[in-house]
């Protein structure tokens, strides 16, 4: 039986499952896909654990993408440069540490079709890392905003961001992009931004995909802007991750099928 999982905390209510579970009926597997909630301090113990009970391979979401970073035996090329990881490959040597969540994250955005030069991120965690490096490797110049004084710095110095106090976000009108890379609205009555500081016609990009749509993605629409949710991003990670578990390509459409049914439960839950 072929054994996946995902390491995080919080994380009962990840879709991840129903993505994995879906690819495994639709390729004729037996497996199943765990829900490992660990403390931070076990994620060590963790990782060896689900690595000698045969698990081919992984997810890690916050708050331990970094921190993985720093336990594998090895980093692929884009997850060093990131510094964070968010799926393990089984190798006979050990855990192989690998980033998706930065061509995830680009994959709606190429599907536009549509020059973005300047771009605003909110947020300074594993997932504002990937989101900048795609971003610089586009050409798009960068502003980020976040609280984490020691993470801005260096967000300023690899990527050549602007960086600003969450407090001190400014005037928005010259932003082509705002992405939403913190947790902040993942309660359905909260938001990382005023509705009125919303550049109009902007995309509105926010990576949280639980509730949907959050209160930044109405608010934007409001404001005639394109908005993506995180669906996109998660769909587009998770068949990247297949793709490296298995070397083949991943069921695209039962994935997208099982992301939908799921999203539309959670609506009317």
């Amino acid at each position: 039986m072929e054994l996946l999982g995902l390491f995080g905390q919080g994380i009962d209510g990840s879709f991840s499952p129903f993505l994995h579970a879906a690819a495994l009926r639709a390729t004729g597997r037996e497996g199943q896909y765990m829900l490992w909630d660990v403390a931070p301090d076990d994620l060590g113990i963790a990782l060896r654990g689900a690595y000698l009970l045969g698990a081919r391979g992984a997810n890690v979401t916050k708050p331990f993408k970094q921190a993985a970073a720093q336990m594998v035996m090895r980093l692929d090329p884009w997850a060093r440069r990131i510094g964070a990881v968010n799926v393990l490959r089984r190798t006979s040597g050990g855990w192989e540490g690998h980033n998706t969540d930065a061509d995830g994250f680009w994959h709606p955005l190429a599907a536009l079709s549509r020059p973005i030069a300047r771009a605003l991120v909110l947020g300074t965690g594993g997932a504002a890392l990937a989101v900048c490096a795609v971003l610089v490797r586009e050409g798009v110049s960068l502003r980020v905003a976040g609280r984490n004084r020691e993470m801005l710095g260096r967000l300023g110095r690899e990527f050549g961001a602007q960086t600003i106090d969450w407090r001190q976000r400014g005037d928005l009108a010259d932003v082509d992009l705002i992405v939403n890379a913190t947790t902040v609205g993942s309660q359905s009555d909260d938001s990382p931004l005023d509705e009125e500081s919303i550049p109009r016609g902007a995309i509105v990009y926010d990576l949280i995909y639980r509730p949907q749509p959050t209160k930044l993605l109405q608010s934007a629409k409001r404001r005639g802007c394109r908005t993506i949710g995180g669906g996109g991003m998660l769909l587009g990670q998770a068949m990247l991750a297949w793709r490296l578990w298995y070397d083949e390509d991943p069921p695209h459409r039962a994935m997208a099928s099982a992301l939908e049914l799921a999203m539309t439960r959670q609506d009317v839950s």
